[in-house]
């Protein structure tokens, strides 16, 4: 009797044991199985643009790479903040993340008297995915060489720049720059950089910043004239066209990220895993046929690199802001 007994025991110990396993280890292994279901990218911008691109040129690589299903969720609308909102507002289980620039993020929070929301607090930055540099370009018919010879003649002849449109990046880096070298401008705001463009080769305007690859059709046709690049050495796709530091203005290093965040409150190993997810992205062949298309620098950077590179940026447009006189909106 008391052998069967003991027995009973034995196999009602053996019994809530192996419950016990069976119940710690679905969970155990849910935290080392990410991802085990579908992520989603929100893009705070219509479908077609470069970052749509972008992001969907990674959904798909991640797809392949980790066989597991990566979609794209325009969000566009509210200078990119209804996406941000979007993902602040997600679980942080890694399932919801978003790709895109300082403009969502950082600069339209700063351009309201009340911020919706706190990049610093709100997010969690992944991994950046590109960066772009941008270029000071006049039209071909006008006598300037050098950015110096165009920063003098302003200041004797009434010149105008033009822009993407009001607070947008390339309206933010001239009044920046403005300020820095002393330049007389007056901004013309246009729609987007390609009638930002065309202003500047009908002489509407004296000046354009803009990426390179926006310029690229104009400076292939000779219609227009690059001056310098804000890249910190020469940009081997413009070999001949000297850097902001060689032509005299060694403090005005800018450019854009393209960068992927998560909700706060991520656990980091979940952050981490998607940070090696995408930088493994970014080597792919699609990938990088893809940036090269688009003249992006893609060099790999570590997530707390990027992280401190969106905190710096914050100070960076917040004086942009203030030296293109902004007033915070309601």
């Amino acid at each position: 009797m008391q052998n069967r007994n003991f027995q009973v025991t034995r196999r009602t110990a053996f019994g809530m044991l192996f419950a016990v396993a069976m119940f710690i280890h679905p969970m155990a292994s849910g935290s080392q199985a990410f991802p085990s279901r579908p992520i989603k990218i929100i893009v705070p911008a219509s479908a077609g643009g470069s970052t749509d691109v972008m992001a969907r040129t990674l959904a798909k690589v991640i797809t392949e790479q980790n066989n597991v299903t990566v979609v794209v969720e325009n969000r566009a609308g509210a200078s990119g903040s209804i996406g941000v909102r979007a993902t602040i507002n997600a679980l942080p289980d890694g399932y919801t993340i978003m790709l895109t620039l300082a403009d969502a993020t950082t600069i339209f929070p700063l351009t309201r008297k009340v911020p919706p929301y706190n990049t610093d607090k709100d997010l969690t930055p992944l991994a950046q995915v590109a960066w772009t540099n941008v270029m000071f370009s006049v039209s071909a018919n006008t006598p300037y060489k050098s950015l110096k010879e165009f920063v003098d003649a302003s200041q004797t002849k009434q010149m105008a720049y033009s822009s993407n449109g009001h607070g947008t990046n390339t309206h933010l880096w001239m009044e920046l720059f403005k300020e820095k070298s002393g330049a007389k401008l007056m901004h013309v705001p246009y729609k987007g950089a390609a009638p930002s463009l065309q202003a500047l080769v009908a002489g509407e305007t004296d000046i354009v910043i803009s990426s390179p690859v926006s310029a690229k059709t104009l400076l292939d046709a000779g219609r227009i004239r690059p001056l310098a690049i804000t890249s910190l050495q020469r940009d081997p796709n413009f070999p001949d066209v000297p850097t902001l530091v060689k032509s005299g203005y060694p403090d005005f290093v800018v450019g854009a990220w393209f960068g992927m965040f998560g909700p706060s409150g991520m656990k980091p190993a979940v952050a981490d895993k998607l940070h090696a997810m995408i930088a493994s992205a970014l080597k792919s062949e699609e990938y990088q046929k893809f940036a090269k298309s688009f003249m992006f620098d893609i060099t790999p950077v570590s997530r707390a690199q990027f992280t401190q590179l969106v905190k710096e940026d914050k100070a960076l447009w917040s004086q942009a802001i203030k030296a293109a006189k902004i007033a915070p909106a309601d």
